[in-house]
């Protein structure tokens, strides 16, 4: 028998993990809607489970997997339950559908619930999501309008390292090629010039920045060209770029990336055209505008951004109101070019619009599209679709992936477990890690290593390895250069491999003392600071120019009068020169040590050595939800040349075969 609850402690007695504001809502929704009394019982948990599913990053909750489900706390075959904890049997989705609709809570019905799909909303979300559908199809539909031929011409002087042609169907090696071999960096480019909407997709090492900049200076050639044919009008002007990342240390990582592949294209492209490429990234938050204590932005439907092509990297990490908020605050015309690794960890917060708008497999191109491409790139026709495979009945004319990583050949350890994780391959990325510790078989898996013993035993060499020498560094740049070689990265914030514990475990090893627990656990105060000691930011102060994820290091430096102080110290890459700049910690917003950080904290970073903890197998069961292949994948990725591993094999196995799966209604593909 379903029960109504009337108290939230009754609730959380009968159904697990439920939280106060899933109670609070669905009773907010009740009093609402108005359901009939018969109905209350299940509508109510049906609103517990939505809000749930919200706190899990899903924009909606799918009535197809929920109905005919047990939803709430179970018993043990050997255990008795009480009333009070029963589970919700749902009904059909027949039946959800009927209760629903009585309750008149379609898109036109201006309910606090939205019900479209088989799925069920709440109306803010649906409206974001309604939005970012129509925009980006409204963008779809918009072709850039440049010349075909000067586009072919732009792509040849670009890459015209690149001198194998293809574009005579007579050639045999057509047959031959596979989509790893085609130049997908030279595709990627090309696809994008002529849309006003694009995806560039591919893991780490495949290029991504390189490419794009390779785009945007395609895209400032062919300006200039337009603006040499239309001399006698003002219509065209220099470009207006905006490069954006979602954290101050991925903008940081973008700007270096755009820099460094500006320097290397000196002498190949003309000096006036890669002066258009702009080399200071900056947040989606600064880019907005943020309104202190708003949710709200300067930047938004009525005061649009000036840009005509907005550069988004890592959009993995953004969410779907963040993601609405940036088209808003678009001009209709304005080319937005997307970039990410598909795989990663979506975001923390509500949605998954990279995975959701970059579909693998690749549903293919149109036929037109095919065309343009193959014109432009002196391809033939059939090497471009025979690298999909079947066509499908829709296409992703926006989306390319990018396939060969320059980091990972495919032949060390990182590229192989990483491919082995995202495959869903348990047993065989287990197999590599156990290969890594056999000498007879390191010969591929050189960069990897599981392991062995408690936490002390294998993290304290690592420790002597890495972070015992920062404090003597003889400046802050070079203790920053240490910093950056290795991270301990985590599944969780708690438990015995969990960043706090791992953190003062450090600290330990160190000869650091334990924070001081008189002025509470959330004070900067709390914290004993010391010489060497790095931090990082744990919210934003736009005053000072620190966000959320910023890394710092606490550094001793000597006045003039000879006075002895400990300033935090960050680096400043605004100027385009590594500067440092220093701030009084008693100044600083909040802050943790991090010599370990979260996973999900990681995303945008990326360190020559990474140690991963994964908590042993009886704790495990309480982060089930959080160890994904995703997770694991993305914490893989952030190591560069060696990886060392701390994890059971019972929990490994399970963090591999378990996937995020996001439930969402944004799905942006056109017929063929």
């Amino acid at each position: 028998m379903t029960v109504i609850h009337h108290s939230f402690s009754h609730a959380q007695q009968a159904i697990k993990e439920l939280a106060a504001i899933d109670y609070f809502l669905a009773k907010e929704m009740l009093v609402s809607l108005q359901p009939k009394p018969e109905h209350q019982a299940v509508l109510q948990h049906l609103f517990f489970a939505l809000s749930a599913s919200l706190r899990a990053g899903h924009s909606c909750l799918s009535l197809t997997e929920i109905a005919n489900s047990q939803w709430g706390n179970t018993s043990d075959a050997n255990d008795k339950q009480s009333d009070a904890q029963i589970s919700v049997a749902f009904p059909d989705l027949s039946t959800l559908n009927t209760l629903l609709t009585e309750l008149n809570v379609s898109e036109e019905d201006q309910q606090l619930i939205v019900l479209k799909d088989n799925k069920l909303y709440l109306r803010r979300y649906f409206q974001f999501e309604t939005e970012l559908t129509q925009f980006i199809n409204q963008r779809l539909n918009d072709q850039s309008g440049f010349n075909v031929e000067q586009v072919a011409q732009t792509i040849g002087q670009l890459f015209a390292q690149n001198t194998t042609s293809l574009a005579d169907e007579n050639l045999e090696n057509w047959q031959t090629l596979d989509w790893q071999t085609l130049d997908w960096q030279k595709i990627a480019v090309a696809n994008a010039i002529n849309k006003n909407f694009s995806v560039i997709a591919g893991g780490p090492g495949t290029g991504k920045t390189y490419t794009v900049t390779k785009l945007l200076a395609a895209l400032a050639m062919l300006q200039s060209l337009s603006v040499m044919q239309d001399e006698k009008t003002n219509k065209h002007e220099q470009l207006n770029i905006a490069l954006v990342a979602p954290t101050g240390k991925a903008a940081q990582r973008l700007s270096e990336s755009i820099a460094n592949a500006v320097a290397g294209f000196q002498g190949l492209i003309p000096e006036e055209i890669l002066a258009v490429i702009p080399s200071n990234a900056q947040t989606i938050h600064r880019l907005l505008g943020v309104i202190p204590n708003t949710p709200n932005f300067k930047h938004d439907q009525n005061n649009l951004l000036p840009y005509d092509i907005v550069l988004i990297d890592e959009v993995s990490m953004v969410d779907l109101p963040l993601m609405t908020r940036i088209f808003r605050a678009l001009k209709a015309d304005a080319k937005v070019i997307l970039l990410g690794d598909a795989d990663q960890l979506p975001s923390v917060a509500t949605g998954s619009v990279l995975a959701d708008i970059a579909p693998r497999p690749h549903y293919g191109y149109s036929e037109a599209n095919v065309q343009y491409l193959s014109r432009v790139c002196q391809l033939p026709d059939k090497a471009i679709l025979q690298s999909f495979g079947q066509q499908s009945a829709t296409n992703t004319d926006y989306l390319t992936f990018l396939v060969k990583s320059r980091r990972f050949d495919g032949q060390g350890g990182i590229g192989l477990i990483a491919n082995a994780v995202i495959a869903g391959d348990s047993r065989l990325s287990w197999q590599l890690l156990t290969d890594a510790n056999n000498e007879s078989r390191q010969e591929t898996t050189s960069q990897l290593q599981l392991a062995k013993g408690d936490l002390g035993q294998w993290l304290k060499p690592l420790v002597k390895q890495y972070y015992q020498a920062i404090e003597h560094c003889s400046n802050v740049v070079d203790a920053f250069d240490l910093l950056a070689k290795f991270r301990v990265l985590c599944a969780t914030r708690q438990g015995e491999y969990g960043v706090e514990n791992i953190n003062e475990q450090i600290k330990l090893m160190l000869g650091k003392r334990r924070f001081l627990q008189r002025h509470g656990a959330t004070s900067n105060m709390s914290q004993h600071l010391y010489h060497g000691q790095p931090i990082m930011i744990s919210e934003n102060d736009y005053t000072l120019g620190l966000y959320n994820g910023d890394i710092g290091l606490i550094w001793q430096v000597t006045s003039s009068d000879g006075s002895i102080h400990l300033l935090a110290s960050f680096q400043d890459e605004s100027s385009g020169e590594p500067n440092i700049k220093q701030i009084l910690p008693s100044r600083l917003p909040k802050f943790e040590t991090v010599y370990a950080m979260t996973i999900h904290k990681t995303q945008g970073s990326e360190f020559n050595h990474v140690a991963m903890a994964i908590s042993p197998p009886d704790v495990i069961q309480n982060q089930s939800k959080l160890l994904t292949r995703e997770l694991l994948y993305t914490g893989i990725t952030r190591a560069k040349s060696k990886l060392t591993i701390a994890s059971h094999p019972q929990t490994w196995l399970q963090g591999v075969n378990s996937q995020v799966k996001r439930n969402s209604g944004l799905v942006i593909a056109s017929s063929s």
